[in-house]
């Protein structure tokens, strides 16, 4: 028997996916299945841990971002949801964790994938220095990108401000790791051995963690988003 609590859960969990944008499910699954694709058509191994680099340490943050800010002000029960009375970090974690979710679920899909197909990891490190060399660079996009989209009231505001870092710190590499390294997003992928590693990857945590903060006090008044 299920229980009445774990029906209204089951319910709810319903709703939010029928009702909710496909996005955020088969954006990440295409990226995936792209780079699974171009790396088991690359032999050099070279290649294969570049391709599998720029997948990990590029391609996840960024889409990440994209996504993150078209993650609430573009759903179709967007003015439902503002109207319940719904803590704003419910609806962060809601969306925000699905997104990042997913983009985990990829993640290892992709990196045992990989690794049957010979892939060498350990440049990046240990298991859980690959791990950060993704995650940290996209929690801090997903952060930019929901934040600026609510303090703009528009999601095209957070997909520009996402975007633009990212192409800024791809174009600025030398310049931001001379003069702001602990702002540089790709230093755990590009620079993995890197003594300010750890600095950089604190700084970046806190920068996430504080855009989660700001995007939760904005979502606390949802009229300026009806």
């Amino acid at each position: 028997m299920i229980g009445p609590r774990f029906a209204e859960r089951l319910t709810r969990w319903r709703y939010a996916w029928l009702s909710g944008r496909r996005e955020p499910l088969w954006f990440p699954l295409v990226g995936l299945g792209f780079f699974v694709l171009i790396t088991a058509m690359m032999r050099h191994p070279a290649i294969r841990f570049d391709l599998a680099r720029a997948y990990l340490g590029f391609i996840v943050p960024l889409t990440s971002g994209v996504l993150a800010a078209y993650s609430i002000l573009e759903d179709p029960a967007r003015e439902l949801r503002f109207s319940t009375p719904l803590r704003a970090s419910r609806l962060l974690a809601a969306r925000l964790g699905s997104i990042l979710g997913i983009q985990a679920m990829c993640v290892v899909i992709y990196e045992a994938l990989a690794l049957t197909m010979q892939v060498d990891f350990s440049p990046l490190g240990g298991f859980w220095a690959v791990q950060a060399a993704w995650f940290v660079p996209t929690l801090a996009l997903v952060s930019l990108g929901c934040a600026a989209s609510l303090a703009a009231a528009q999601s095209a505001v957070g997909a520009f401000a996402v975007g633009a870092t990212w192409l800024l710190q791809l174009l600025m590499k030398s310049w931001l790791e001379t003069n702001v390294k602990p702002l540089y997003l790709f230093l755990g992928a590009l620079t993995p051995h890197d003594p300010a590693l750890a600095v950089n990857q604190a700084t970046l945590l806190g920068l996430g963690i504080l855009g989660l903060f700001l995007s939760g006090w904005l979502l606390r008044r949802p009229e300026r988003f009806l």
